[in-house]
């Protein structure tokens, strides 16, 4: 403005409505962008244990900052199994919410991509204490609720 004031058609903000604006704000969840591969070997498709809550999953986990959902995956898998794998093909995305032990709730955003397995040693390794192939038949019930919408997925997409 000419005169050195501004104008705003709202009221300024009370430093006490900024303060609740800002522990509602904390209440909510997290929103975070995930992504895991399915690596599939003949009728069988490779899980990893998990460090944090023990359950089997895909390998995956959450994207860095302005990295893709594909190159999100590839990274996932080479910390947590030591593979690389070849081309991919998206299988789904997967809106969960899921609580860590801590009491953190996050609102993910899972991209699961389907890839044939290339060859190499597999190998737990990052946040994964345990890596193992499991027929597509007889998949482990110790799984994240997300984790069986990704199976259901890739037997959908198999059979």
């Amino acid at each position: 403005m000419e005169d050195g004031h501004s104008f705003s058609a709202l009221p300024p903000i009370s430093l006490g409505a900024r303060l609740i604006r800002r522990w509602w704000r904390g209440l909510r969840p997290k929103r975070r962008v995930g992504a895991g591969v399915a690596v599939v070997r003949g009728e069988e498709v490779l899980l990893v244990r998990r460090g944090d809550n023990a359950l089997w999953d895909v390998p995956g986990g959450g994207a860095d900052a302005g990295e893709m959902p594909e190159d999100t995956a590839r990274r996932e898998l080479r910390e947590e199994t030591g593979l690389s794998v070849g081309p991919v093909r998206a299988l789904g995305v997967f809106p969960h919410r899921y609580t860590y032990q801590d009491g953190n709730v996050v609102d993910w955003e899972t991209h699961v991509f389907v890839a044939g397995f290339a060859g190499g040693e597999v190998r737990a390794s990052y946040d994964a204490t345990e890596v193992r192939w499991w027929p597509l038949s007889a998949l482990p019930d110790d799984v994240p609720e997300a984790t069986r919408g990704y199976f259901a997925a890739l037997t959908a997409v198999r059979a």
